[in-house]
């Protein structure tokens, strides 16, 4: 019984043997923790540079200060929203573009949904989608 708990107790002694100079806390070479950067401009070249780029940059968004006007997205109502997603649906243009070939310009089944839907846009209120406000 002995013999065999002495193989597997030469292997660990062995493993740890060839583990130990990695264990051995030898980070010199492969340190992880990052070499500090120096700059060669100094901080006023930078302020200087941001301050340039800041004048002539467009608006990110933050329009409290800026002479720029604010840029309106869409003047919909949630009711030609509605009714745009509706004749989307009834033109086939949904079905086409959520099917496998997705939104496959090259297809004729894409281009005759495409002009359904720009017929069915035309139409006074969307076909009388538009519901009136009363």
């Amino acid at each position: 019984m002995m013999r065999f708990l002495k193989t597997p107790l030469a292997f660990s002694v062995l493993m740890a043997a060839m583990a130990g100079p990695a264990l051995a806390g030898n980070y010199a070479e492969g340190d992880p923790r990052p070499a500090t950067l120096t700059s060669s401009a100094s901080r006023t070249d930078i302020a200087a540079d941001a301050q340039g780029w800041l004048q002539s940059a467009p608006t990110q968004g933050y329009p409290e200060g800026d002479p720029q006007a604010m840029t309106r997205v869409s003047g919909n109502t949630r009711a030609v929203i509605q009714a745009d997603t509706l004749t989307w649906m009834r033109s086939g243009l949904a079905a086409v573009q959520n099917g496998e070939a997705g939104a496959d310009t090259s297809r004729p089944a894409y281009w005759q949904a495409a002009a359904e839907y720009a017929r069915l846009r035309k139409e006074p209120g969307f076909g009388g989608l538009i519901a009136k406000p009363g």
